[in-house]
């Protein structure tokens, strides 16, 4: 089962020398750094090194701008971008780690999303070094590995862009719910703060196409759940996958990863932060406005597929064959045939085990009850999670 990790035990073991902040842009870091108040004395070495990286990255990041913008800003979709959508712990990553097997896609590595700004150009090879020296070998919250070239969704890199971005929650935890209702609705935001969101999110797609070389580019991103409009806007041919899973699944895996994420990007304490309520919250307003956006929108069927968590895990080849058919995907053969050859190295991977108390069940079963019949899942828990 590995390390037990709580709020107290992660506030109390030293943070790694790297952030998600030492790669952003200067101006989006500044912001944080000057104005944000608070700072863990846990943090400090973290955030001299995150400074040390601003100073060394500034001349060769805008090099890399000087060099590369005409490039970047002549690119033109050739295919429509894929989006996979759905609330945290869904099984979004798994999704993502399947399909980008498939060659014919393009996507965002961890470097690439860390580094949005320092992405092209033999520097690169510099940067993995550094990286690749201060990666854990998962994510301490599951079992799922990181590695340099294995696919990342885009939300680190638009909060290295721009102000905006979810992972701030993790950053500053003493505002979260105010700076998720920022990032995933907009609320509060004047319209240049969202232009300016939308400005970076077409620069990073633009940019990803450049480096992929004109690939299919495959998104997934679990805060994009709620941006299905925007990104109809920016691109009116973009396709989306959303995937489910089972409502208690979902709590008690959101709910147990937060103390090792605060461990390694929280710049404020989090001791006293209401992880179940938070969770409870986050989960109901980001499924609403999904199910309210998914009727408004009434997307056809080639733009919108829906799929679940347990139908990929008991048939992926068989799921991911009937969403390359819905999406009219070509490639279908070989792409299976790549999948494939990656399910075999996941046989081993083992479920963690949850618990939940009797408070919290009866929460999740009255806040989330529209979950569960949207989507025909039992109000009862799982075999796998204990109600006691």
């Amino acid at each position: 089962m590995g390390e037990k990790w709580t709020l107290e035990s992660a506030a109390e073991k030293k943070a790694p020398g790297l952030h998600p902040l030492a790669g952003s842009r200067l101006r989006v870091f500044l912001q944080h750094f000057l104005f944000t108040p608070g700072f863990d004395p846990r943090t400090r070495y973290q955030r001299f090194i995150a400074c040390v990286a601003q100073v060394v990255r500034f001349p060769l990041a805008l090099i890399e701008k000087v060099k590369y913008a005409g490039a970047i800003n002549r690119q033109t979709m050739k295919t429509p971008p894929i989006f996979l959508i759905g609330h945290w712990r869904s099984g979004t990553t798994h999704l993502h780690n399947l399909m980008s097997r498939d060659p014919q896609f393009g996507y965002l590595k961890f470097t690439e999303t860390a580094l949005p700004l320092d992405m092209l150009g033999p520097k690169v090879h510099i940067m993995r070094r550094i990286i690749d020296r201060a990666l854990p070998d998962d994510r301490g919250f599951d079992k799922v590995k990181l590695t340099l070239d294995e696919p990342q969704e885009e939300e680190m890199a638009l909060g290295n862009l721009n102000p905006i971005g979810y992972y701030s929650i993790y950053y500053f935890p003493q505002e979260m719910a105010k700076l998720r209702d920022v990032s995933l609705f907009f609320e509060g935001c004047p319209d240049s703060a969202v232009k300016r969101f939308k400005k970076n999110y077409s620069f990073l797609v633009r940019k990803l196409n450049y480096a992929k070389q004109g690939r299919q580019l495959l998104f997934k991103n679990p805060p994009s759940t709620t941006r299905m409009k925007m990104i109809l806007e920016m691109y009116p041919d973009a396709r989306f996958v959303h995937i489910v899973r089972n409502p208690w699944e979902v709590y008690c895996s959101t709910r147990s990863h937060f103390p090792r994420v605060f461990n390694a990007f929280a710049w404020q304490s989090f001791q006293n932060v209401d992880i179940p309520g938070y969770t409870l919250e986050t989960y109901e307003k980001l499924m609403r406005r999904y199910l309210a956006d998914r009727d408004e929108l009434k997307l056809p069927s080639n733009q919108l597929v829906e799929t679940t968590y347990e139908a990929i895990t008991e048939d992926p080849l068989g799921e991911i064959g009937r969403i390359y058919d819905e999406l009219g995907l070509g490639g279908k053969k070989e792409g299976l045939s790549e999948i494939s050859s990656y399910l075999d190295g996941l046989k081993d991977y083992q479920r963690n085990v949850h618990y939940v108390s009797e408070e919290e069940a009866k929460e999740i079963r009255e806040r989330w009850k529209f979950s569960f019949d949207a989507w025909n899942y039992e109000t009862g828990p799982p075999e796998a999670i204990q109600v006691r």
